[in-house]
């Protein structure tokens, strides 16, 4: 059941509304067991580093379940201190208690390059947590000192944009960081090639130009404007149906000039 409210064309009202009559801690357990316990056509060592993929040692989260629209994963109970980052989650994110134990959520609004202290709220079976990730930022051990439920999260995240990470005491941003590993990779590798001087870095930047993220196109783009300018001009057009107003004013500051 859990997994078909990986559905985008849900609205937000639909899924609290199932999340609400659904048994979300047996859910969560048959996910668990399937993750945990291997099938019988893949090794033990296979199994163990497909665990690991699924385990963020720094966030205390275990992905259950993915697909191509999104992910089920589970917070595990900690004793952390205040964080030191606050981070963003691109996309959309359902919070819900396990077996009816309640937490706090501390929710802040994104205001550009800032945050905004709003309200907090309590999560419990009743009162699931709806969070527009290009609007708010949510943080879920607001005391500073842990949180004792489990925290379960249906997440449908937005590829195209970034993990913005800010400074909790001045809540302004002070990085960021692409949310789709692929174009994590591109941004990488294309810094790589020129700062090696690589003499295929333009016919690769040349594909990548192509990319949906407006990072890996931008710096594609600039790339090709060391090598060809005019070349890299041509593809201004391209990056603009990405119809992102930064990408645009950066290309409007190099048809300028």
């Amino acid at each position: 059941m859990i997994k078909n409210l990986l559905n985008p064309d849900l609205a937000p009202a639909q899924l609290i509304a199932r999340i609400k009559t659904t048994n979300m801690g047996a859910e969560i357990h048959n996910l668990a067991k399937q993750l945990i316990n291997p099938t019988a056509d893949i090794q033990d060592s296979l199994h163990r580093a497909a665990i690991l993929k699924a385990t963020n040692i720094h966030t205390g989260t275990l992905t259950l379940y993915c697909n191509n629209d999104g992910n089920i994963s589970l917070k595990t109970p900690d004793k952390a201190t205040a964080p030191e980052q606050l981070y963003s989650v691109p996309g959309k994110s359902i919070l819900f208690a396990i077996n009816g134990e309640s937490f706090p959520i501390q929710l802040y609004q994104l205001e550009g390059e800032c945050l905004t202290l709003a309200e907090r709220v309590i999560v419990d079976g009743n009162n699931p947590l709806f969070v527009d990730g290009a609007k708010v930022l949510f943080d879920s051990n607001p005391n500073g000192d842990g949180h004792p439920a489990f925290i379960g999260s249906i997440n449908l995240p937005e590829k195209t944009a970034d993990i913005g990470v800010f400074d909790p005491a001045s809540l302004r941003k002070v990085a960021w960081f692409p949310h789709d590993d692929s174009a994590a990779r591109f941004l990488v590798s294309l810094e790589l090639l020129e700062a090696a001087q690589d003499p295929g870095a333009c016919k690769v930047a040349e594909e990548l130009i192509y990319h949906y993220h407006p990072a890996v196109a931008w710096k594609a783009f600039q790339v090709i404007s060391r090598t060809d300018p005019q070349a890299a001009l041509n593809c201004a057009p391209l990056l603009r149906n990405l119809q992102n107003s930064r990408l645009n004013h950066l290309l409007d500051q190099c048809e300028a000039a």
